[in-house]
């Protein structure tokens, strides 16, 4: 039997204007909306807002840091229910509900939830 982690902690990232941009380049994900100030402006946004995957990625990246890569997160479901703007700071945050099951949130530094969902946990290495 496997002993899953009660407690993973938070896991920060600021999404800046650089961040963006190597975030971009890294996923080929050239959107306006993520990138260019002008063009943002002119949605229902008013402003550059982060990539979605940014926020996903902060939860995976807490459960390695947390567990040294001892697991990972082997089934997900999430919703986005917010955007982040370019410049907010947003915390993944996992809280184990039964065993390898977790709720999930990411947070921005004003409060507002724009990501939720679960994940299950399995080990990198079978027992």
């Amino acid at each position: 039997m496997t002993d899953f982690p009660a407690t993973i902690a938070p896991l920060t990232l600021t999404t800046s204007v650089a961040a963006a941009e190597a975030y971009a380049a890294l996923t080929q994900d050239f959107n306006p909306i993520h990138l260019d100030p002008t063009f943002a402006k002119g949605t229902a946004f008013g402003k550059p807002i982060a990539h979605g995957t940014m926020a996903l990625n902060l939860l995976y990246a807490a459960v390695d840091v947390a567990t040294a890569q001892a697991f990972y997160i082997a089934d997900l479901n999430i919703r986005f229910s917010a955007p982040t703007y370019v410049g907010q700071v947003i915390t993944g945050i996992l809280r184990q509900q039964d065993g390898a099951l977790y709720a999930l949130e990411v947070r921005t530094d004003d409060n507002r939830v724009v990501l939720t969902g679960t994940a299950r946990l399995a080990n990198r290495v079978a027992p």
